[in-house]
């Protein structure tokens, strides 16, 4: 749903901020209101994505972990297994590619 644009904010820049701001509006083809805008809204996602993102690093951090318990699985059971048993696996291995 979009809502009118009926609240403004008044904020404070030095001349040269705002030159830079009304160039790059400029160059855009927007107003300087619609371009100051726009970058707002691109900062609001890109701090979303920047929060997802670090979710998902969080998470391979625990994928890391259990991959790391696997491995040390996969170590005990070779140090146990008898050599014709890490073979016979290795073989069931093969044939699953």
């Amino acid at each position: 749903m979009n809502e009118p644009l009926s609240e403004v904010i008044r904020i404070r820049v030095t001349p040269s901020h705002a030159a830079r701001l009304g160039e790059a509006a400029a160059l855009s083809g927007l107003s300087l209101s619609n371009y100051v805008r726009r970058r707002l809204v691109s900062d609001d996602t890109l701090q979303e994505e920047l929060t997802l993102l670090r979710q998902v690093i969080a998470s391979l951090d625990q994928l890391r972990d259990t991959r790391i318990a696997a491995i040390e699985t996969v170590h005990l059971v070779r140090a146990m297994a008898k050599p014709e048993q890490i073979d016979q696996a290795q073989q069931n291995l093969q044939r699953l590619r």
